[in-house]
């Protein structure tokens, strides 16, 4: 079997066609070790059970073969996966390691468990899978860059990116989870039963991670952007204070602002290097939005001081930079 990635990144170039490097070739060489236990066991009972856990195998890996032909995550708006199939196959295989284990003595029950964590960590990656592949998630980004832009429905973005980050947050958590079972997997013992080797299953699952792990760190960023008690919500209390002759409540709410967007411009810069492709203009231009935010927040700040001060020309020119800045967040998409 040939090794191939889930996700590659070879400089400019790269290619990714699957998590399971060659599992197609593997799908039909589950039978060996098996066909020796039946001989050696020789009752119903065993023959059995030894069927049920071929059958969990070859289930688990038809489960994973939709993982296999994904194509390029690089790009994962562009990916289209229904997980359907691969919940239904992972449901009969575990129903097959129920029959397997009733039917097998305790000699067996290690290689039970071994298909078990397969079965767990395949569960994983399907549910990640489907959640960085939705469809939906560019039209939420879109949204949401669309409202900071044109300073438009701010709430009604801040909840949909809130509600995304949640769910961003949640398959992160269960990537992690995958991701230890795999790594406790004994490789030996799961290349005998299911013909897969870990170290690819293990390159599939730390590929699948860095897309996870780059859609959270985008939703986060935008999510605390548009806070409405440190992020939009403190610039715009700041603006209110500030109209309102509130000076020093509005140089506080433009500090919170200011730190908050300054937060999330150095994430999304830390997580510009490792976003796929396909995900790189969305860092781009969150990156501008939250960095012109952040220089129009330091500048009321400066103005709402200056103000306080008695220092009306530092205030008016300040106030003058921000505005000007809150213009740039405009061209970020151009």
């Amino acid at each position: 079997m040939n090794r191939r990635q889930y996700l590659a990144r070879t400089g400019a170039a790269g290619t990714s066609v699957g998590i399971l490097t060659g599992l197609a070739g593997c799908l039909d060489d589950l039978g060996g070790s098996s066909e020796t236990n039946d001989a050696e066991g020789g009752d119903a009972g065993s023959r059995t059970g030894e069927r049920a856990l071929d059958r969990a195998a070859g289930r688990l890996n038809e489960a994973a073969q939709p993982l296999n032909e994904l194509g390029n995550l690089e790009d994962p708006e562009a990916v289209e996966f229904d997980p359907e199939a691969s919940r239904t196959g992972i449901a009969d295989a575990r129903d097959h390691l129920e029959t397997a284990e009733s039917e097998l003595g305790d000699d067996r029950q290690a290689d039970i468990d071994t298909l078990r964590a397969y079965a767990d960590a395949l569960e994983g990656l399907v549910a990640v899978t489907a959640t960085v592949t939705d469809e939906g998630i560019t039209e939420d980004i879109d949204e949401v860059t669309a409202a900071i832009e044109t300073e438009g429905d701010i709430e009604g973005a801040s909840e949909t990116v809130g509600q995304r980050h949640t769910e961003m947050a949640d398959a992160r958590e269960r990537w992690d989870e995958a991701n230890a079972t795999i790594q406790d997997l004994g490789g030996d013992r799961l290349n005998d039963l299911a013909g897969i080797d870990i170290a690819d299953l293990e390159e599939g699952a730390a590929a699948l991670g860095d897309v996870v792990t780059s859609l959270e760190t985008l939703a986060a960023a935008y999510d605390a952007t548009l806070d409405p008690d440190e992020g939009y919500g403190a610039l715009q209390q700041g603006r209110d204070d500030f109209e309102n002759g509130a000076y020093e409540d509005a140089q506080a709410a433009f500090e919170t602002a200011e730190s908050t967007f300054s937060t999330a411009r150095q994430r999304l810069e830390d997580g510009t290097a490792d976003a796929p492709d396909g995900l790189a203009g969305h860092f781009e231009t969150a990156e501008c939005q939250t960095r012109h935010l952040r220089d129009a927040a330091a500048a009321f700040t400066e103005s709402a001081g200056a103000a306080a001060d008695g220092d009306a020309v530092t205030a008016k020119r300040r106030q003058d930079d921000g505005e000007t800045a809150l213009d740039n967040v405009g061209t970020c998409t151009n």
